[in-house]
């Protein structure tokens, strides 16, 4: 006969106990968005060398902002990444994040379904990967970490997959039984 049993302490989300991302996290996002600035700027100044009507009305305009465009995305990816951290748990994996609006995802490792390790050209030169972990009937992923190292990855994965083949046996001796 079937049994549910009430849980009465249910843990916080505040007590757990998050790693901080690879070292390299923040290099590899502030290559990124340079890696958007760079062709941007090509533009901007193509477009002044080309439209004289264009270069001197905004000319003044861009030479100030946008170093401080720049300067700060560059100290809000710095603030980012020190916030965001992950935990991998007996029975979930948790993954915080954001500046303004913070944001703690937690996702039961008995529902994983699947899961892909992704790695960009950067991210290979670094060493660095992301994982994300998608549940049964979702269209896209719901947990995506990025800025782990492959390692950490290819572990969070070896650990999902443990515990799917023990909970896959638990419930095959309970069918026989």
């Amino acid at each position: 006969m079937f049994k549910n049993q009430q849980i009465m302490d249910l843990p916080t989300h505040s007590a757990i106990s998050f790693m901080p991302l690879a070292d390299k996290a923040l290099l590899h996002k502030q290559l990124n968005w340079l890696a958007f600035y760079i062709p941007l700027i090509g533009v901007l100044i193509a477009l002044c060398y080309f439209n004289e009507a264009f270069a001197n009305n905004t000319q003044t305009h861009l030479l100030i902002g946008m170093p401080i465009l720049i300067a700060v995305s560059m100290l809000y990816n710095m603030v980012n990444i020190r916030l965001q951290g992950f935990a991998v748990r007996e029975h979930d994996v948790a993954f915080k994040k954001g500046v303004i609006w913070r944001q703690v995802t937690i996702l039961p490792l008995a529902r994983v379904q699947h899961m892909e390790i992704h790695q960009g050209p950067i991210e290979r030169k670094l060493d660095l990967a992301s994982i994300k972990l998608f549940s049964a009937g979702g269209v896209s992923a719901d947990l995506q970490i990025g800025g782990l190292t492959h390692a950490d990855c290819k572990n969070m994965r070896q650990f999902v997959q443990n515990y799917r083949q023990e909970d896959t046996n638990s419930r095959a001796e309970f069918i026989n039984e």
